[in-house]
């Protein structure tokens, strides 16, 4: 009995042993180096030139964790990643899956793989790559890139008009962004206080998102298209039409105001000559808010 029990403690010895020397016992398999661009825009789609060696003999297959790979516009890393590998001087892109590590083949010697990068929010991203073969952690590397943020402006404009014997006071708004990049989910309140009684008259909140190709936006566009056919060949000819409306429309009447709606635009007031509004545009996207205000009448 005496003799089984240290034959039976031998051999977890020799055990812990030999899963210890497996353990500790370096890799064929290495990161040489990560590369990626230092700073990125907003939306930008990039590459992570994952460099690695294969110093065994033979093919190898490990598994590949690219973390922090894509954030959406709420700030949560994203799961998922593209991985491509370099063959034969051309790229294969390997399965696209929500799972975050990848099995891939590394050839003896020198191996490229590209990683996809892409974020929504702006600030220093953390990106770390990690390389398993047979279930245990053959090396790692992080890299930083700077998220560059634009900045977002809000411009009014105002149009004096007579309808009547009334006033009509349209006051136009424009969203503009700056810089590289693009800003999703920018949220914009308009309101209209009237500063004889202190309250506000109306009040509406709209969603918007700039992109670099589209600097400046209005807040109010109306695309209208009109479609004609030919009635010989059949050919048809489509013209569009966008209408910049005010995001405001403010109506002071002498006597009775108009019967006029003013469907074009999210805000409608009407008032009487002597009436004195303000309004104000705020807008807010991540961490930043700006604001502009025009009172009506100047």
């Amino acid at each position: 009995m005496k003799n089984k029990m240290i034959a039976g403690a031998i051999a977890i010895v020799l055990l812990f042993a030999a899963l210890l020397f497996w353990y500790l016992a370096p890799s064929d398999v290495s990161i040489v180096s990560i590369e990626a661009p230092e700073e990125l825009s907003i939306g930008q789609l990039s590459g992570l030139l994952i460099n690695m060696q294969n110093n065994a003999s033979e093919d190898v297959n490990v598994t590949i964790n690219v973390k922090n790979a894509f954030v959406d516009e709420k700030g949560v890393s994203l799961k998922g990643s593209i991985l491509m590998v370099e063959e034969n001087f051309s790229w294969l892109q390997l399965n696209v899956t929500e799972k975050p590590q990848k099995e891939v083949r590394l050839k003896p010697g020198s191996n490229r793989i590209s990683a996809e990068l892409g974020y929504q929010v702006p600030g220093t991203q953390k990106v770390e790559v990690e390389v398993y073969r047979q279930g245990k952690l053959a090396d790692s590397r992080t890299i930083e890139i700077n998220i560059l943020k634009p900045t977002i402006e809000v411009l009014l404009q105002s149009y004096k008009g007579i309808n009547g014997t009334n006033e009509v006071h349209s006051v136009y708004g424009y969203l503009q962004l700056k810089g590289k990049g693009y800003a999703p989910g920018v949220a914009v309140n308009i309101s209209v206080i009237n500063e004889l009684t202190n309250t506000t008259v109306k009040t509406v909140t709209r969603g918007y998102s700039l992109r670099e190709s589209y600097s400046s936006q209005p807040f109010v566009v109306w695309e209208y298209r009109n479609s004609t056919y030919d009635p010989v060949t059949g050919a048809k000819t489509t013209i569009q039409t966008e209408t910049y409306a005010p995001i405001v429309v403010i109506e002071l009447a002498k006597d009775e105001p108009s019967t006029e709606k003013y469907v074009m635009s999210p805000i409608v007031v009407k008032g009487k000559i002597g009436d004195r509004y303000k309004v104000v545009v705020t807008a807010r996207w991540v961490d930043q808010v700006v604001s502009s205000e025009m009172r009506i009448p100047h």
